[in-house]
């Protein structure tokens, strides 16, 4: 039985890739280092620190991982206040859907939860969701299990009866780590995430909705 859906945000809900790839590599320039945008989809679905503790022993950059995360986030948020938000297309309907067929929604995101709450009251979608989670309340980060271990037990849910909505390699590992079913969004506009351990793959939301999503359970 169906008892939940866990939404990752960052490329599953709103389209900010393209953000995160953009201010990591500007910033990375700034200490001399040029990467291809490519580089960096091995960080999705990580937390920041994460992403900027390995970058910084990679590359050797001479300033704190705190500094850093803090600097990557102001040039994202310039970059998203310059071109603006905007969702991911057909998720929200999908969203709605679930919602209205009752069926408990969370969002459980390695974004820090001051990002995932401007970020759904951008999108006027805070209403649909009971929880939210993110990479900072918990022990691991994805692609540890712990943020799908949180968002199902605060939704009263057991994981195995949860479907996760993921886009990265390593919110999908997370995804089937913690037992839950997996829908794995590829995004056409990017170069594929190896999405191998998602129960299913799909490239678009618009024909998805609660049967869909209990169809994998059952």
């Amino acid at each position: 039985m169906l008892e939940a859906v866990l939404f990752d945000m960052d490329g599953v809900i709103i389209d900010t890739e393209p953000f995160f790839l953009r201010s990591e590599s500007m910033l990375l320039k700034e200490f001399g280092v040029d990467t291809e945008l490519e580089y960096h989809f091995r960080y999705q679905g990580t937390t920041h620190e994460y992403m900027w503790e390995a970058m910084k022993n990679e590359f050797n950059l001479d300033a704190p991982v705190g500094e850093l995360v803090e600097r990557a986030n102001v040039i994202r948020n310039r970059l998203m206040e310059e071109d603006g938000l905007q969702p991911i297309p057909g998720v929200i309907s999908f969203i709605a859907r679930l919602h209205e067929a009752g069926v408990p929604l969370a969002i459980a995101s390695s974004s820090p939860l001051t990002d995932i709450h401007k970020a759904v009251k951008a999108l006027d979608i805070e209403k649909y969701f009971s929880y939210f989670v993110s990479g900072e309340s918990v022990a691991h980060s994805k692609p540890a299990p712990d943020i799908f271990l949180d968002a199902a037990e605060n939704l009263k849910a057991n994981p195995e009866n949860c479907v996760v909505i993921e886009d990265s390699r390593n919110g999908v590992a997370s995804a089937h780590a913690a037992g839950c079913k997996c829908i794995g969004f590829r995004n056409l506009e990017f170069p594929p995430q190896d999405l191998s351990l998602a129960t299913v793959i799909v490239t678009g939301f618009s024909d998805l909705d609660a049967d869909y999503c209990r169809a994998l359970i059952d």
